[in-house]
């Protein structure tokens, strides 16, 4: 049987020399390079039935030889895959059985060079492309050098762009016009986009396979007769590139674009401004999700039992090659599908092989306190060199060295411990020192008679946070015992820090001298603002300021509630008055 497909060539010659990658045994290679005898090829005055008992023929040692590999083969996922082709084979031959009782052989003659003839010997590609369109003829339809296809333009309504993880909404009153008919006559077929969304002179020479000549509107779509001239690209959109996908550009102003809850988006394309082409692909955005649908491929209006003989005779070659690279692809799909699961369960052991090698690694080579992670890595990545096996090294040398460097880190470890508690315990000692010297000191002022001086110093301080204090509704704290002046000054100036903007995060514990005199003014003066703001104002109290004019004398002025002492004049009085009026003995309220 000779080959009749490029793949099919590959793999029985593959077979036949032995060294099969799909598990095709060598004498099923051998026999099927050899064997002619039953792949029957239409001839001219064949009638439909000489062309059916030909094709149950030909089916019958498909059937033959597809159990035959199965049953020399040992993969058992192979011969499963070739069992259902068998059973598949069986199904076909007994719908022929079937037809060939059934099939007209006058109705048939019509048979012109394996398709049908439309219009008698006068037909045209246009008369064939009509025909396909209204459904009298199935989609494709082989003529002198091309192909007739019906392909879709575009599809309208809503679909997903998977590319662009948007959903897209194209508005069937743009595209369902005639206006936009007459736009796609002659719009370049070519296979798969060009890298760049649009056509230049390279793109169209390397991709260009055809052309759209009978544009129509199909329901909410539009489709087209395509003129086909790349025989290899006709082969594909038959087998695997079975959609269609226009490229067209909008006007963005009209174009209108929303945010959805799930976080994608939704376009609202608007008017067509540009129909570059129409690409063939494996799947389409048009067929939204659903099996590719984009090129059609045997739908007509012709007798469904005549439409099967003819989908099934127009070639028994082609039928056959077929059916064969449907074979090889399952099987290539078999044994991929037996590789991807290979690698995946080899890369899953290695990846849990490393992952137990590095915990080990850290469980043997602990972070230390206070060890940044760079510096961890680092040490650990050393470590994992330490311990890698030299060249040379035996096993029992290698897991005697490892038990060596074990016992000498963990001796390191115990060693580096103990230096940290005489570190900590030293550490804690020069605290508790420092602490008992605070303490003693202390208690040296305490004990300590104050002079003159310092007691005035403290009187006077006390006496100036107090004339503060009270605009607050406060009393200055007392001095503590042993407490020096220039310590209860920042004591007392850093309760009103809080009202000095400027001040306010300034360390007064280190202050001293004009510095800190300056810095104690202007705190007591910010606070002193602040304390006279009505914000603050505490009710039912009165705070007296008192100040000393040029004579001498004391002048005591109150911020605060009014309310605190007006508000005994503002007790309610009688509703009303008696007045005794001349001449009257009664009284009345006014």
């Amino acid at each position: 049987m000779p080959p009749v497909s490029e793949k099919q060539r590959r793999a029985m010659w593959a077979a036949a020399e032995g060294h099969s990658t799909l598990g095709i045994p060598e004498a099923v290679g051998r026999e099927f390079v050899s064997k002619d005898a039953n792949l029957i090829t239409p001839k001219p005055g064949d009638t439909p039935a000489t062309q059916l008992r030909n094709a149950i023929a030909a089916e019958i040692d498909a059937v033959n030889l597809y159990e035959q590999m199965a049953e020399d083969t040992e993969d058992e996922k192979v011969k499963k895959v070739l069992l259902d082709v068998a059973k598949e084979e069986k199904t076909h031959i007994g719908e022929f059985s079937t037809l060939l009782l059934k099939v007209d052989p006058e109705q048939a003659k019509e048979m012109k060079n394996g398709a049908v003839e439309v219009r008698g010997d006068s037909a045209n590609e246009l008369d064939i492309a009509r025909a396909i369109q209204s459904g009298d003829l199935a989609s494709p339809q082989q003529y002198e050098n091309i192909w007739l296809f019906d392909v879709r333009v575009t599809g309208t309504g809503t679909a997903y762009r998977s590319a662009l993880d948007e959903f897209v909404y194209r508005p069937p009153e743009n595209f369902l016009t005639d206006e936009f008919l007459q736009r796609c006559n002659g719009l370049p077929l070519i296979f798969e986009h060009p890298k760049k969304s649009l056509l230049d002179t390279e793109e169209y020479r390397n991709r260009a396979i055809g052309t759209v000549i009978l544009p129509y509107i199909k329901s909410d779509e539009v489709w087209g007769i395509a003129k086909v001239y790349d025989a290899d690209a006709a082969q594909l959109m038959q087998t695997t590139h079975i959609s269609t996908s226009p490229a067209v550009k909008v006007n963005a102003a009209d174009s209108e674009s929303y945010d959805l809850n799930d976080g994608k988006t939704l376009l609202i394309e608007g008017k067509p401004a540009y129909l570059d082409h129409l690409a063939i692909c494996a799947a389409g955005v048009w067929d939204k999700g659903g099996e590719p649908t984009g090129v059609n491929t045997g739908e007509s209006n012709m007798d469904p039992e005549l439409k099967k003989m003819l989908d099934g005779l127009t070639s028994s070659v082609g039928a056959i090659a077929t059916k064969v690279d449907s074979v090889s692809l399952r099987l290539d799909a078999v044994e991929k599908k037996d590789e991807e699961e290979s690698k995946k369960e080899a890369e899953r052991e290695e990846k849990e092989r490393k992952d137990a090698e590095d915990k080990k690694f850290r469980e043997d080579c602990p972070r230390k306190d206070g060890e940044k992670d760079e510096e961890y890595e680092e040490r650990l990545d050393k470590h994992r060199k330490d311990c890698a096996r030299k060249d040379g090294e035996s096993e029992e040398e290698h897991k005697k060295r490892l038990d060596c460097m074990a016992a000498d880190s963990k001796r390191k470890d115990a060693e580096e411990e103990k230096k940290r508690a005489d570190s900590a315990l030293k550490l804690e000692n020069s605290d508790l020192k420092t602490r008992l010297a605070g303490v003693e000191e202390r208690l040296g002022r305490i004990n300590r008679e104050l002079s003159s001086t310092e007691r005035d110093e403290l009187a006077t301080a006390q006496a100036r946070a107090d004339g503060l204090a009270q605009h607050f509704g406060e009393r200055a704290s007392a001095p503590l015992a042993g407490e020096t002046p220039i310590s209860y000054r920042r004591r007392l100036a850093a309760k009103y820090q809080k009202h000095s903007a400027e001040f306010k995060d300034v360390k007064l514990d280190s202050l001293e001298g004009s510095v800190f005199d300056a810095i104690e003014t202007r705190i007591y003066a910010d606070a002193q603002t602040v304390a006279a703001s009505p914000a603050i104002q505490l009710p039912g109290r009165l705070i007296p300021h008192v100040r000393t004019d040029s004579a001498g004398r004391r002048i005591t002025s109150f911020t605060g509630d009014i309310n605190a002492w007006m508000g005994h004049f503002k007790q309610g009085g009688p509703n009303g008055i008696r007045i005794n009026k001349p001449g009257q003995g009664a009284m009345s309220n006014v």
